[in-house]
């Protein structure tokens, strides 16, 4: 067994392994989009009567949260000394959406290339800093998400639009969910007070004995960010009240820009949006494909079908969406371009 665990952490590392995997997720999220499509008897006449300027507020929604998510960051790296320009922050943020959908290894290489061109730029004594701020963006932004999610969910299950059967189901369970992770992420970030039993320190001590110190690291960039706690407060609440909120917003002006939606103010377009903008994202985190698409795309279809979109409508949103997404996320390769300019000037 432990021969294959080996042999498998091995190919893991090789090149072969990411393009196959990459390949991978990309046929299944175009298997995705190609089946939803089907079932929905999608065709190229069904986006001839879209009100552009809905889809254009809605390219401009994504890029918005997208100029959030850098400003987060760049925040988070002020806060523990990482000196890094905000142009820097926008531009590694826009080239991780773009590794992200386009280079083997999917959101992981994106998050990893963003770290690793960060600490390139810092000082010896800030490297580690620079790369693990990365990682407490990330968790930052998910926290934010888990918050808008509890408060959706809970806000439909309150006016009683969610139905009965299934969707009702997980609606209730995410309203119980999503405040309990948020409990654990709390735990974490201050586990200093939580090592101060006995129990919790052994506990601590062997799994960093058998991480080969890998947990006291963490623990050690943690701690960095505790005197910064209003910080990281702050960005969380901004991620799940205005950021991601953008991202629910995007998709209602792209339910609007559908002329058999219903209109931008009927109730099935309110509620799908903001579901979608915040349980539907956290489907896209899961590492199934680039970016998520195809599964963020499939959760879009059932929630709006739930809220009472007819089939072909529910699935044109989450269809247009992607496509905006992808287009966004190719900015990133603009940045790039323009960074491997200035390096060269510089030589």
């Amino acid at each position: 067994m432990s021969n294959l665990i080996n042999k498998y952490k091995s190919w893991r590392e090789q090149l072969w392994f990411k393009i196959f995997s990459m390949a991978f997720k990309l046929a299944l999220a175009a298997l995705i989009l190609l089946v939803l499509i089907a079932k929905a008897d999608i065709k190229i006449e069904n986006f001839a009567g879209l009100d552009m300027r809905w889809i254009a507020a809605a390219l401009l929604a994504i890029l918005l949260q997208n100029f959030l998510t850098a400003v987060r960051w760049w925040y988070l790296m002020r806060s523990v000394g990482v000196k890094a320009s905000l142009f820097e922050a926008l531009s590694l943020t826009m080239q991780g959406l773009f590794y992200t959908l386009f280079i083997p290894g999917g959101s992981v290489s994106g998050d990893v290339v963003k770290a690793a061109l960060m600490a390139g730029k810092s000082a010896d004594g800030s490297k580690f800093a620079a790369a693990f701020s990365v990682l407490i963006d990330r968790v930052c932004g998910l926290c934010g998400l888990l918050l808008l999610s509890f408060i959706a969910a809970s806000a439909v299950l309150l006016l009683d639009i969610a139905g009965n059967g299934l969707f009702k189901t997980l609606l209730t369970a995410t309203a119980i969910i999503a405040p309990c992770a948020l409990i654990c992420a709390v735990m974490a970030f201050r586990c200093d007070v939580i090592l101060k039993i006995k129990l919790f320190k052994k506990l601590y001590d062997f799994l960093d004995k058998i991480s080969k110190g890998a947990i006291g690291r963490i623990e050690n960039a943690l701690a960095a960010y505790r005197p910064a706690w209003k910080t990281v407060l702050a960005w969380t609440l901004i991620s799940g009240l205005i950021a991601f909120p953008l991202i629910a917003l995007a998709v209602w002006f792209i339910a609007a820009a559908c002329p058999d939606s219903g209109g931008w103010s009927s109730g099935s377009c309110v509620a799908g949006a903001l579901l979608s903008g915040s349980i539907g994202e956290l489907a896209g985190i899961l590492p199934l494909t680039p970016g998520g698409i195809g599964v963020r795309d499939a959760v879009f279809v059932e929630i709006f079908k739930a809220c009472g979109l007819p089939g072909g409508v529910a699935t044109q949103i989450p269809v247009l969406f992607t496509t905006l997404f992808v287009l966004a996320s190719s900015t990133g390769a603009f940045f790039a371009l323009y960074m491997l300019i200035v390096k060269r000037r510089k030589r």
